[in-house]
């Protein structure tokens, strides 16, 4: 690991690295205390001209980073591990449907379905920071909108939020990047309400470019992906020069090592 990783947080398997041409360079972005943004909430035709009407949307959350942020996806990998063992030590980040099981202190959706079902849920009633885009928080009771909006899918806005906020080491379970096939437990959440079926075997590319972004525009993160059998990509999951701040751990490693359950 680099000079500036903290603390040794169990064994540590280091990424390979994929390596591109001085063209595909992605600049690091300095971290800023988020206060809030203006938001287009409206735009209308009137006389051939385009009229946007904004709003300042303060930052109603103000989260301050306590421990690690745990964001978690809904990827079968993270199956049978208890969440709940995550709360003693960091902050939870939590995707769509996850609210159903558990209770992650920040939850984040980004179509009008999902959005609307964790609305009606009124889950945002019992303490869950619940994040959408603005479309969805204007038309929508009880969310919030995501910071900065950079329009990734849900998991990815969990880990982009946790970095807004200020957190420095990043733990990702449930993070598979990929559906495994027909007849296969391919979502925690398949065949249920704004899921449907899930029949693909393919690796979505899209995430795991957004995330390698990531990776490069926060080189002061470390990123952790949690996993008992990874597939072969997730061992390149650094393109360029190697940053040292991304890493794999299996379960046992993290519940040992990191949550300190070993006991």
């Amino acid at each position: 690991m680099g000079k500036d990783q903290r603390k040794a947080t169990g064994e540590i398997h280091q990424m390979k690295t994929v390596k591109l041409g001085r063209r595909n360079e992605i600049q690091p972005i300095e971290w800023q205390p988020y206060v809030g943004e203006t938001v287009i909430i409206k735009t209308v035709i009137k006389g051939g001209k385009k009229i946007q009407e904004t709003a300042f949307y303060e930052d109603r959350v103000k989260n301050k980073p306590q421990g690690n942020a745990y964001c978690i996806g809904n990827g079968p990998s993270r199956k049978g591990f208890d969440l709940n063992l995550l709360k003693q030590s960091g902050q939870t980040y939590g995707c769509n449907a996850l609210y159903r099981d558990f209770k992650p202190d920040f939850l984040f959706s980004v179509d009008a379905k999902m959005s609307r079902e964790i609305s009606e849920s009124r889950i945002w009633e019992q303490g869950v920071h619940c994040y959408a885009p603005s479309l969805e928080v204007n038309r929508n009771e009880g969310l919030v909108l995501i910071p900065h909006n950079p329009h990734y899918t849900s998991g990815n806005q969990a880990i982009h939020t946790a970095i807004i906020q200020g957190h420095k080491n990043i733990y990702m379970l449930g993070y598979d990047f990929r559906e495994y096939g027909k007849d296969q437990l391919n979502n925690i959440y398949q065949n249920t309400e704004n899921y449907g079926e899930r029949h693909s075997d393919a690796v979505f590319d899209a995430w795991l470019t957004t995330f390698r972004k990531t990776v490069k525009q926060r080189p002061y993160v470390n990123f952790t992906i949690v996993h008992d059998s990874p597939p072969e990509y997730l061992h390149h999951l650094q393109t360029g020069t190697d940053l040292k701040n991304t890493s794999l751990m299996t379960y046992k490693e993290f519940t040992d090592k990191v949550l300190g359950q070993n006991a």
